[in-house]
């Protein structure tokens, strides 16, 4: 499960972030879901933000508080199907504070978080108010256990505006992330599912609805990807005639984004075929390449169409996606069921440094 890489955390390290992740959540006072939130925005954003080396990563806590916002956003309407049309609660007494902040700000915006985020004054404000609360609650409380603070993620310092992850604790992030959402979401839906078990009896696909993708929210993007493909597969290069999907070239599975440069339109047998594999390195570099030539087209299609866009942060996720299988000598898809090894190509086409600091870090950029 654990791999050494030179100037990375040792297995024993990575053995003991797993234990001490494992004991928040195990062992931690949980009357809200925020530390559930916390830890996973912690992961994505030490993919986005970090590196597999041993350093430490700063990060502030706006960008947590942003994160928080996009986390609760899907789930700031009525379940379906439940017996009492209302949200969920998500604590042991009142209505989370953050889960109401984020609800009347649906409420005025819609479904769609873009809207929120294109008006710049509002998306501040309520940015600040959801720090506000991150830095008064979560943030000082996730490493309680028993009656004793564990700083094994990062120190502590009441009212700081910002937190630096301990050395290694972002690279352990990285390599655990798929592991680490997993936990933590399967945590998550138990806790809402334990608070809310009279609304939803036993038999509620909770988890799809607190962390699944909107699909409906691609319909947009056919258009846009159409004409900058050529009407051609993305995938197997053919005029597409039938049936075509938008599909994540990292998926879903794998990242959960929407950020608008990972999407690619395919037929919908090629984007059955390749599933939740990574591609092969041809496609990766085609991707790159339509990504660098069509950025500034596609930046402008994507804020007509008020889709969020960052061709940075896409980058450095496909940097840590391919790193990460690469690590374990992973396959990735070709064509129809054809799964190869990963080579070494891709480290050149995304620029892959593994161990160097994170000099482009990404800023969201918002339809």
């Amino acid at each position: 499960m654990t791999a050494h890489l030179p100037g990375g955390p040792s297995p024993e390290r990575q053995v003991a972030f797993l234990h001490d992740l494992q004991r928040i959540l195990d062992e931690g006072s949980f009357v809200a879901t925020y530390k559930f939130a916390l830890i996973h925005a912690l992961a994505d954003l030490a993919v986005e933000r970090g590196d597999d080396s041993d350093a430490t990563l700063t990060l502030p806590t706006r960008d947590i508080a942003e994160r928080f916002i996009h986390l609760y956003w899907r789930q700031v309407v009525p379940f379906p199907g439940a017996s009492i049309q209302a949200l969920l609660s998500q604590n042991t007494g009142r209505q989370a504070a953050i889960v109401t902040q984020v609800r009347e700000a649906r409420a005025r915006y819609g479904d769609g978080i873009a809207e929120l985020e294109h008006d710049a004054a509002e998306w501040r404000k309520l940015v600040g108010e959801v720090d506000r609360v991150v830095r008064v609650m979560p943030l000082w409380r996730l490493q309680l256990v028993g009656d004793e603070v564990r700083e094994v993620l990062y120190r502590q310092e009441e009212g700081a505006r910002q937190i630096t992850l301990l050395p290694g604790v972002a690279a352990c992030f990285r390599a655990f992330h798929p592991l680490v959402l997993d936990l933590v979401e399967g945590a998550w839906s138990h806790f809402i599912r334990r608070l809310n078990a009279r609304e939803l009896g036993e038999q509620a696909d909770l988890r799809e609805f607190l962390f699944g993708s909107e699909r409906a929210s691609l319909a947009p993007l056919r258009p846009i990807l159409s004409d900058v493909q050529g009407d051609r597969c993305f995938y197997c290069e053919a005029r597409i005639r039938s049936a075509s999907d938008v599909d994540h070239f990292i998926p879903w599975w794998r990242y959960p984004t929407d950020l608008g440069h990972n999407f690619v339109l395919a037929h919908a047998e090629c984007n059955r075929r390749k599933s939740d594999h990574l591609a092969a390195e041809a496609h990766l570099a085609r991707w790159v390449e339509r990504n660098r030539t069509h950025g500034q087209e596609l930046a402008s299609a994507f804020d007509l169409k008020r889709i969020r866009h960052d061709l940075v942060a896409s980058e450095r996720i496909a940097r840590w996606a391919y790193g990460q299988i690469a690590s374990r000598q992973g396959r990735v898809w070709v064509e129809g069921s054809t799964l190869v090894e990963v080579g070494k190509a891709w480290e050149g086409v995304l620029g892959f440094s593994p161990h160097s600091p994170s000099q482009d870090r990404p800023g969201p950029r918002l339809a």
